[in-house]
């Protein structure tokens, strides 16, 4: 507890500037009730965010408030996770409450605790909890106690639907963070020991206030060579190059292997992070790694800061690639190691999600740009924005024109090539009808701005429950999953209009696809959906490109979702994911198996006698072959014909024969006698 107290010391002198944003902080806190009880923090990545809100909670206690603080990138993105999280941090609340009564009962109790002292409830990383920004808005944060401050942080301001409503946009405080004054840069360089009048104003002509910047100059300042190498390229001294003459720069040649697996996890503890490092790491150790200004608290144990991180990450990855994926396989192991503890009724749809984030074939790692943690946004809009949406559509068809995807996954050293006819294009722009989908009363139109604000891009996503079944019963990509439902799903997604059972994705659309951040934005749309833990319901258009990128992101085809309805002619199916059913881990299992990561979670049961001895399905086991070839390699050893294969898969016959021809190089085959042959070596 005392080297805690310590660790908490030294991160308060850390904590330089900011006066403005603390005394309007601490103004709130002193009124009798809050004149104004939403704090709207935002501002790029770096610039200080998650410093701030430390600085908040610890005046919250200062000033005797009950601080509830919440790690966005921490918890599945339901309202009941979101809700049992805020009540996991009171005391005396009974955990095992319905799902459909926690939002209720979260409201009451903390509503209870207001009504007798003032409650400081902190949202981080905002950006992750757009599924979730609705439901906040129009239920959760509208009945709360007004002696509830409500501090909000995050990279992009609130949308314009926070606006809308008088009452809200009375009630919001903007508070855009900008880069550190001089004087604040002078104060952190002090209180790190730098006193010469020299170096500081170097350090200020280096970072330009802004704050991760300034940290990592003022730990590289002093390591021999430093000041040459940035003396001779000053005007171009980005915070990239920082963070890579950082990497190189460590103090402790020991401590190096602890950071990078720490960037590669999401969040890590010591017992984890001794798991994946497969070797024991001392609590001296571990306050030594956590005493680094770019590493924080966070719900789950501790994080990198997301800069830091991907720039890890990057080098790691081009660097070292099998230690990179090493990490990752065992980080894979220890959650599902969590998720499938024998003693568990239930798995934790929470775990479920972590094992998610660590698989993945090639395909998923090219379309998402695996590593690129800062894609281009989704923003929801409203009405007010159909006159823009409606020429973005007729742009759309007036401009449409054959077009080729090209993907490209760095671990794997794997390319992807995807032919998409014009018609074919426009698939995902047809029959979107925005005047009924705006009466719905949700956020369910997203946009997605380029640099200029001109749209490039809008996607359609439906919560699933009462208020919206009508609709989706009617829609034409909706209509036939939802009207062959079960009598037990219809009664699970027949919820009340103020919560959801999950999503329809109704159609994502690009501008450009061949424009690789385009599709990695697409790519991190459908995989932070995935991510909420809830059920996901999609019927994307009908070609290799779609179909393949749900194969690989486990979606699985749902038998009564067939259907014609995108040109009356293609047969087109309907994708499923749910991990909130009591088969999530056999779905996780079909998952690992399809990505050809089943055997990493193999070894983790097996002795090592057993790990040893010939796998008993030697395909799936090749390390030669890619995850894809493995399913079609499973065919050929079925008798499976080009034709059939490419049925089966969702693939056309010409990629059917790619991949053949792939196996056939790599394994020195002539025919597929002799591949088989050698596939079974």
């Amino acid at each position: 507890m005392l080297k805690e107290e310590r660790l908490d010391e030294v991160h308060h002198n850390l904590l330089v500037g900011r006066k403005q944003e603390s005394q309007t902080f601490i103004q709130l806190l002193e009124e009798t009730i809050p004149s104004k009880n939403i704090i709207s923090v935002y501002g790029t990545a770096g610039i200080g965010k998650s410093f701030l809100l430390d600085k908040f909670e610890r005046l919250s206690r200062e000033y005797s408030a009950v601080t509830i603080t919440i790690d966005s990138e921490g918890f599945v993105k339901t309202p009941h996770a979101f809700c049992e999280h805020i009540l996991d941090k009171l005391p005396n609340v009974e955990p095992s409450l319905e799902p459909l009564q926690m939002p209720l009962t979260c409201v009451h109790i903390l509503n209870k605790v207001a009504a007798l002292q003032r409650v400081v409830l902190i949202i981080d990383a905002y950006e992750y909890m757009e599924s979730l920004d609705q439901w906040l808005r129009d239920y959760f944060l509208k009945h709360l106690n007004k002696n509830v401050i409500i501090v909000i942080a995050g990279r992009y301001p609130l949308s314009q639907a926070w606006f809308v409503s008088p009452s809200w946009r009375s009630s919001i405080v903007r508070m855009p963070l900008s880069e550190l004054d001089y004087q604040s840069v002078a104060q952190y360089a002090k209180n790190n020991d730098v006193l010469e009048e020299e170096t500081i104003q170097r350090l200020w002509r280096y970072s330009n206030g802004h704050p991760l910047t300034l940290s990592l100059t003022v730990f590289l300042h002093g390591q021999d060579g430093f000041q040459e190498l940035a003396s001779s390229i000053e005007d171009d001294l980005s915070l990239p190059f920082l963070v890579n003459e950082w990497i190189r720069e460590v103090p402790d040649e020991h401590m190096r292997p602890f950071i990078e697996a720490a960037c590669i996890l999401r969040h890590f503890n010591q017992e984890m992070l001794s798991f994946v490092m497969d070797q024991e790491i001392s609590a001296s150790e571990f306050y030594q790694l956590i005493r680094f200004s770019f590493i924080r608290k966070v719900d789950r144990g501790w994080t990198v800061h997301n800069l830091m991180r991907d720039a890890v990450n990057r080098e790691l990855l081009a660097r070292t690639p099998q230690l990179y994926e090493k990490i990752r396989n065992r980080a894979l192991q220890y959650y599902y190691k969590l998720l499938t503890e024998n003693n568990k009724q239930m798995p934790n749809t929470r775990d479920a999600v972590e094992v998610m984030y660590y698989t993945g074939d090639s395909l998923i790692r090219a379309l998402m740009n695996w590593i690129d943690l800062a894609p281009k946004h989704f923003e929801a809009v409203d009405s007010k924005s159909l006159p823009e949406l409606e020429a973005y559509v007729q742009k759309r068809l007036n401009h449409a024109k054959d077009t080729r995807i090209e993907l490209f996954d760095p671990y794997s050293n794997k390319r992807f090539d995807f032919f998409l006819s014009a018609e074919e294009t426009c698939f995902t722009v047809k029959q979107v009808d925005f005047h009924t989908l705006f009466s719905l009363g949700y956020d369910v139109v997203r946009i997605m701005r380029d640099n200029a604000g001109v749209i490039i891009g809008f996607a359609v996503i439906i919560p699933i429950n009462s208020r919206t079944l009508p609709y989706l019963k009617k829609a034409p990509r909706s209509s036939t999953y939802f009207n062959h439902l079960s009598p037990n799903m219809e009664k699970r997604l027949s919820v009340p209009a103020n919560t959801r059972a999950g999503w329809f994705i109704e159609t994502v659309d690009t501008l450009d696809y061949g424009d690789s951040s385009q599709q990695a934005a697409i790519g991190h749309l459908l995989y932070s959906m995935i991510i909420t833990g809830e059920l996901i319901v999609e019927s994307p258009a009908p070609i290799p490109y779609f179909i393949e990128s749900h194969l690989s992101l486990g979606y699985e085809i749902d038998s009564n979702g067939w259907h014609y309805n995108y040109d009356g002619k293609t047969k087109t199916p309907t994708f499923v994911i749910d991990l909130q059913s009591e088969n999530v881990v056999t779905y996780i299992n079909r998952m690992l198996k399809k990505t050809g990561q089943e055997y990493i979670v193999q070894l983790q049961e097996e002795s090592p006698s057993q790990v040893q001895q010939v796998p008993s399905d030697r395909i799936l086991e090749r390390n030669d072959i890619t995850p894809r070839e493995k399913e079609v390699a499973k065919l050929i050893e079925q008798g499976y014909t080009n034709a059939e294969i490419a049925s089966t898969l969702f693939l056309s016959e010409v990629t059917v024969k790619k991949h053949i021809k792939s196996m056939f190089d790599k394994l020195n085959a002539s025919n597929r006698t002799q591949l088989l042959k050698k596939l079974l070596e």
